[in-house]
């Protein structure tokens, strides 16, 4: 099995290109969840929670089964929910399903349905390369079992949560029978039917008072998800020009002004600074890259290397950043923030070898690619392990044989990196949704 291979730099077990190239994603996303516990930033819809919840319910009882054979039941029957569902989002409103996983195999198939003048269809289409994986079941089971809506080990509904959302759904978007009885019996349905259920179920529709009170409660339960939502709400972006971390900058000033939620004040400033860090030496690497790339050798000296202005830069900027965070991470005080901050030392190991590094530009390089190639080295596709971007061969970096990653533009500002997204989006799409059951 692929998770024989896995190492704390491939957290994923997705194939393909290499991402994270300085081994930062653990310690971002454990940052994350000392704000928003529980949320990705891929589960950013939150009709798929009701969804998934009614694809269980109506796997109706199979108790004359084996405890796999049922839960293998009440996935397909999701499975089945959510081909159905995608159909009718695209049926019903086609330019605006761009929140529905799949949406181009469910645009596909519906102008197969066209193209053959079919009126009918089953839910028997291919939805993704692998549904059960990237779609509602791989993205968002988890994080409805972290906000109490089922279990993901059986996919059975809480009482409290899981069934209310899945009556809700059903009863709010007015599921036809006929809809029912195709998901269950695995039959066929009008298109005109999924059409005008579309309109109600659409991902992007206006949900209903019952509903937005589940997604409410789910968003609630956590304490520490709950009083950064507060703040997400206080505090709503301005434009789609504020980023991220300025939007957090904005939430610190508020909470060094009233002094409450220090938990999550720590936890905030921590995060500014850990990315500025991250964009800092993740600059380097990808000045190193672009200067190699655009080098009629391929190649770059490490004198071209000191005189370079965006690596001058880098290591002038890097010592205080790196600073400030270990006083930070040193000087916490409190125990939701200090709570397992030993699984930031890898990255944090790196950045002070890096920030003492500075003076000599041979030792900062190295310090560089060298974490870069443990990273790499650390990452596996297909059972081989990934190999390094670059490598020194005395007083020349090059490329290596391998396709490297890196960025396809020149960056030469911290600014021109992204910084990680904190599931900010997330947040606010359960906060807009919550607001609207709360007003009803």
């Amino acid at each position: 099995m692929i998770e024989t291979f896995l190492t704390a730099y491939d957290p994923s077990d997705l194939p393909g290109t290499s991402i994270d190239p300085l081994g930062f994603e653990r310690g971002y996303l454990f940052l994350a969840d000392k704000i928003l516990p529980g949320l990705t930033n891929v589960a950013s819809r939150p009709r798929y929670f009701a969804l998934l919840c009614a694809g269980i319910q109506l796997s109706g009882d199979q108790g004359d089964s084996s405890e796999r054979d049922q839960i293998l039941h009440r996935q397909e029957t999701i499975l089945r929910l959510e081909r159905f569902w995608a159909l009718a989002n695209v049926l019903a409103r086609p330019d605006k399903s761009g929140g529905v996983r799949g949406v181009t195999y469910a645009l596909d198939y519906l102008k197969e349905l066209q193209r053959r003048g079919e009126t009918r269809t089953t839910a028997g289409y291919r939805l993704l390369s692998r549904q059960s994986q990237y779609g509602a079941i791989g993205m968002y089971a988890n994080v409805a079992d972290g906000m109490h809506f089922f279990n993901r080990d059986d996919f059975i509904l809480t009482p409290a949560l899981g069934e209310v959302a899945a009556e809700a759904f059903q009863e709010e978007t007015e599921l036809p029978g006929s809809i029912r009885r195709a998901i269950t019996d695995d039959t066929d349905i009008p298109l005109a039917t999924l059409a005008a259920w579309g309109e109600r179920a659409h991902v992007e529709a206006d949900v209903k008072p019952r509903e937005a009170d589940c997604l409410g409660e789910a968003l609630h339960y956590n304490d520490v998800r709950s009083r950064m939502a507060g703040l997400l709400r206080a505090h709503p972006a301005r434009n789609d020009e504020e980023t991220e971390l300025d939007r957090l900058a904005r939430v610190l000033r508020t909470l060094k002004r009233n002094s409450q939620h220090q938990d999550l004040q720590e936890a905030i400033e921590c995060i500014l600074a850990f990315e500025s860090c991250y964009q800092h030496v993740l600059l380097s690497l990808e000045r190193i890259l672009w200067l190699c790339r655009h080098h009629t050798a391929a190649a770059i000296t490490l004198t071209e290397l000191a005189n370079d202005p965006v690596m001058l830069l880098v290591k002038t900027n890097l010592p205080p950043r790196v600073q400030r965070l270990l006083d930070i991470l040193d000087h916490g005080v409190m125990s939701g923030f200090r709570e397992n901050l030993d699984r930031l030392s890898d990255v944090r190991r790196f950045l002070e070898t890096a920030s003492g590094a500075v003076n000599d530009n041979t030792s900062f390089v190295d310090a560089v690619i060298t974490r870069h190639a443990d990273v790499q080295h650390g990452k596996f596709d297909r059972g081989r392990r990934k190999m390094p971007w670059l490598e020194r061969n005395n007083s020349r970096i090059q490329l290596t044989m391998t396709r490297s990653g890196g960025m396809n533009r020149e960056a030469t500002q911290p600014v021109h990196i992204n910084a990680h997204p904190y599931r900010l989006g997330a947040a606010d799409a359960f906060i807009s949704v919550s607001m609207k059951g709360a007003s009803s």
